[in-house]
């Protein structure tokens, strides 16, 4: 008998957070659930902690990839292993809390719901912060509302500014498994691909349902993706946006998001510019400026800030564009390189 809920797990050298995440899946009020576990190539003794685990546990299942593909390649690894009515997805470094597969799932069959999705919190250093949905518990979405009012808040908000969108975190949702079918996530794009899966499953369902409860915890830290310098950005932001811009025009949404889609390639761009300032950077402080100077006189990244009015955005994103519209790379190299210098 299948079980109720599959959790896909992909790992890769997540030894210092690995145990807890495991011990808070296992840990589940909703007892009737598998972990599809994908060791992606790992070199630090992860694939045998999961062995020690599935020993243990028979709820966990595992595969061991033979070398490093990917976030995306891991996930679409675990999907191929899911057998639940639903399927759900964690990141080794991060924390379910223990009600969460059960609160997604009550809410997914109250609601007949072929999605359902909770709230987070960031767990940082010294400080934790909930991210509040902009909706209240138990609000049901049909097609109609998922297209004209999920989707968008998805992508960008109305108008360039500080605030961030409702965040594509993959595990914060659930997903009716039959939703996925003939679905995966692009192994070429290897960040920013949570909100191209989420938005392609979106626009395929019915029915989706909000908990407002913040039920997955988000852990950054210095090892964390986003913290830390990648040579996936920008072609994987490139490569996100152009997939995303296809999939809205193949549900006739394009020319009514178009303006989002160039909020968030903005907000992209700018990402692109601190991910050569990151820890782990490969470039040293002259070698940083020539890489932004030569990415913000990119055509495409010059027409994405020529239009913006800079008078009406808040003061410090004001600045920032302003020094990338003027292909100013020494004072955002040095502006970066300054705000990440601890993290």
């Amino acid at each position: 008998m299948s079980p109720r809920v599959s959790v896909i797990l992909p790992v890769y050298n997540a030894m210092p957070y690995l145990a807890p995440c495991l011990d808070a899946l296992l840990g589940q009020t909703l007892a009737d659930l598998e972990i599809c576990a994908v060791d992606d190539g790992s070199t630090d003794g992860s694939a045998a902690l999961l062995a020690d685990y599935a020993a243990k546990d028979a709820r966990l299942k595992m595969r061991i990839l033979p070398e490093n593909r990917g976030v995306s390649a891991a996930r679409n690894a675990g999907l191929a292993l899911a057998q639940g009515d639903y399927v759900g997805f964690c990141d080794a470094d991060d924390l379910a809390e223990p009600c969460l597969y059960a609160a997604l799932l009550e809410a997914a069959e109250s609601a007949r719901a072929q999605v359902a999705f909770c709230a987070v919190v960031k767990d940082m250093p010294g400080r934790s912060i909930t991210v509040p949905l902009p909706w209240p518990d138990g609000t049901v979405m049909d097609a109609a509302a998922i297209r004209d009012t999920l989707v968008p808040a998805m992508i960008a908000l109305p108008a360039d500014g500080e605030e961030l969108p409702v965040s594509g975190y993959t595990p914060r949702n659930l997903f009716a498994r039959a939703l996925l079918a003939g679905r995966a996530f692009h192994p070429d794009i290897h960040y920013a691909e949570d909100l191209l899966f989420i938005v392609d499953a979106l626009l395929a369902a019915q029915t989706a349902v909000v908990v407002a409860a913040p039920l997955y915890r988000y852990r950054f830290h210095g090892a964390s993706v986003t913290q830390r310098y990648s040579p996936h950005v920008p072609a994987s932001l490139y490569a996100s946006q152009r997939a995303l811009a296809d999939a809205l025009a193949a549900h006739g949404l394009l020319p009514a998001l178009q303006a989002r889609l160039d909020i968030r390639a903005r907000r992209s761009a700018l990402g692109a510019v601190i991910n050569l300032c990151l820890p782990g950077t490969p470039y040293a402080p002259l070698a940083r400026t020539r890489a932004i100077r030569a990415y913000i006189a990119a055509p495409q990244v010059r027409a994405l800030f020529a239009p913006v009015r800079l008078r009406a955005l808040p003061p410090k994103l004001a600045l920032k564009y302003c020094l990338i519209r003027h292909r100013l790379a020494t004072p955002l190299m040095l502006l970066f390189s300054y705000l990440y210098r601890t993290r």
